[in-house]
C-alpha cells in the first residue's frame, strides 16, 4: 500500500508541477500579449515579431522627437510673428514722422525715437526666444543665448546701434562674439561695420579647425575676413534629423530643424549660402559674405537702427540750435533745423522705401517655418498609421487574443487551486498508511 501510494503521489506531484508552469506561461501571456518568450518555441514567428518589434521602437522614437521639434518649429514661428508685429507697428511710426504735420513738435520726435529703440530691443529679444532649454534662433548652438542689442546714442557723437552674435561652434567650449555696429556716414548713409571676438573657423586644405582671435576696433566687411567668415560659418550651419521623412542615406532629403537668427533676418538660408559658392571653402566664399552684409544692411533690425539714428540725428541738431547742446565735430550737423528736418524725412523715406521689402522676406522665412511643420505633421500622422500596421502585423506573428488568453488562466488556476487541495488529501492518507 505504502509503494503505490507513493508512486501515486509522485505521479501526482509531476503533473501538479506541469499544471504550474502552464499558468505561469499563461500569466506571461496576458502580461506581455506575446505568444512565445524564447527563439525555440517558434524561431520563425519569433525573429519576424523580434524585427517588428525594431522597427515599431524606432517609429516611436521617431513620433517623440517630431513633437519636440514641431514644438520648437511652433516658437519659431512666434519669434518671428512677434518680430513681424513689431516691424508693423514701427512702420505706422515711420508714416506719421514723414508727415509733416506729424512731427512738427521735438518732443513727439524724441518720443518716437524712444520708442523705436525699445521695440528694437523686443525684436532682439523675440530672437532669444527659448522652448524648454533650447533657444530655437541659435542655431546649432541651442545653449548660448545669441542675441544682445546695445544702443548708444551720446548727443551727437558716434551714435551706434550694436547687434551682437554669440555662438558656440561645433566642439567648442566657449561662444563667439561677432559684433555688427550700424552707424551713418557724413552723408547720412547707413555704415556697417564687424568686429569678433573667440573661436574663428579656418579651412586648410578641406579640414576646419579653429583659432583664437580677439579684436578691439570695427572694421568694415573688406577688412575684416575673420567676422566675415565666422558669420558665414554660423549661417551654413545645418540640423538635418532622421525624422521619418526623407531618406538617412541622402542628407539633403532630411529636414533642416534648425534655424539661426541671423537667416531669419536676412533671408539668406544655409542651403542658398552654399550654392552661392559651389566647391569654395570659407575663406573663399566672396558671393555668400558679399550677400551676408548687403542684406544685414536691409533687415529689420539694419533699417530700425537707421531710423532710430537718423532720428537722432534731427534731435542733437534741434537741440544744438536751441541753445540746449553742444555738439563735436565730424557729424553730420545742419545750423538750419527745417534742413535738418528734411534731411531727416529723405532717411526715413528710405527706410519706408525697404520696409515693405525687408517684411517679405520675413513672411517667406515665417511661411517657410510653417511649411516644415506642415511636413512634420504629415509625417507624424504617416508614422501613426505604420505603427497601427506593425501593430496588427505582430499580433499576427506573435501576439496573442488576450480574451483567450484570460479565459485559459483563470482555467489553469482553477485547476492548479483544485489539484492543491487534492494534494493535501494525498499526503494525508500517505502519512496515514506509514504509521500503519
Amino acid at each position: 500500500m505504502r509503494v503505490t501510494s507513493a508512486t501515486y503521489y509522485k505521479d501526482y506531484a509531476q503533473a501538479v508541477q506541469d499544471l504550474h508552469s502552464k499558468l505561469n506561461k499563461t500569466m506571461q501571456q496576458v502580461s506581455t500579449e506575446r505568444k512565445y518568450e524564447t527563439a525555440k518555441e517558434n524561431p520563425l514567428a519569433y525573429y519576424s515579431g523580434k524585427k517588428i518589434d525594431n522597427q515599431y521602437n524606432n517609429i516611436e522614437a521617431q513620433n517623440d522627437v517630431i513633437s519636440d521639434v514641431s514644438n520648437r518649429l511652433y516658437q519659431q514661428e512666434q519669434g518671428a510673428q512677434g518680430i513681424q508685429t513689431e516691424m508693423r507697428t514701427i512702420n505706422t511710426r515711420l508714416l506719421q514722422l514723414n508727415n509733416g504735420s506729424s512731427n512738427g513738435d521735438l518732443s513727439t520726435i524724441q518720443t518716437i525715437n524712444t520708442d523705436f529703440s525699445q521695440r528694437l530691443q523686443t525684436i532682439v529679444n523675440d530672437m532669444n526666444a527659448e522652448y524648454e532649454n533650447y533657444y530655437v534662433f541659435g542655431g546649432n548652438d541651442s545653449t548660448t543665448v545669441p542675441f544682445e542689442m546695445s544702443i548708444n546714442l551720446s548727443s551727437g557723437k558716434d551714435n551706434t546701434v550694436t547687434l551682437s552674435f554669440s555662438h558656440k561652434f561645433p566642439g567648442q567650449d566657449s561662444a563667439t562674439v561677432m559684433d555688427m555696429q550700424y552707424s551713418l556716414d557724413k552723408d547720412g548713409a547707413l555704415q556697417l561695420k564687424y568686429r569678433v571676438n573667440g573661436m574663428i573657423p579656418t579651412n586648410t586644405d578641406g579640414v576646419v579647425s579653429y583659432k583664437s582671435v580677439s579684436q578691439n576696433g570695427f572694421t568694415d566687411s573688406a577688412s575684416n575676413p575673420e567676422a566675415m567668415k565666422s558669420l558665414l560659418s554660423s549661417m551654413e550651419e545645418e540640423g538635418r534629423m532622421n525624422l521619418g521623412y526623407g531618406s538617412i542615406s541622402n542628407r539633403s532629403t532630411l529636414p533642416d530643424t534648425f534655424s539661426n537668427g541671423l537667416n531669419m533676418l536676412t533671408g539668406l538660408n544655409a542651403l542658398g549660402l552654399k550654392a552661392m559658392d559651389t566647391g569654395a571653402t570659407i575663406e573663399t566664399a566672396q558671393n555668400a559674405k558679399s550677400a551676408i552684409h548687403r542684406e544685414l544692411l536691409r533687415d529689420p533690425v539694419a533699417l530700425t537702427a537707421k531710423a532710430i539714428l537718423s532720428t537722432q540725428q534731427y534731435i542733437d541738431t534741434a537741440k544744438t540750435a536751441s541753445g540746449e547742446s553742444s555738439l563735436n565735430a565730424g557729424q553730420l550737423i545742419k545750423s538750419d533745423e527745417s534742413e535738418a528736418k528734411k534731411l531727416m524725412t529723405d532717411h526715413l523715406s528710405g527706410v519706408i522705401g525697404g520696409w515693405d521689402d525687408a517684411e517679405q522676406r520675413l513672411s517667406d522665412t515665417y511661411r517657410e517655418l510653417g511649411l516644415k511643420e506642415s511636413i512634420l505633421k504629415d509625417t507624424q500622422s504617416r508614422l501613426d498609421n505604420m505603427e497601427d500596421t506593425l501593430t496588427s502585423n505582430y499580433t499576427d506573428k506573435l501576439g496573442i487574443d488576450t480574451y483567450d488568453a484570460i479565459v485559459r488562466m483563470y482555467s489553469l488556476q482553477y485547476s492548479y487551486t483544485a489539484a492543491m487541495k487534492v494534494g493535501s488529501n494525498v499526503m494525508q492518507s500517505s502519512l496515514f498508511d506509514y504509521v500503519r
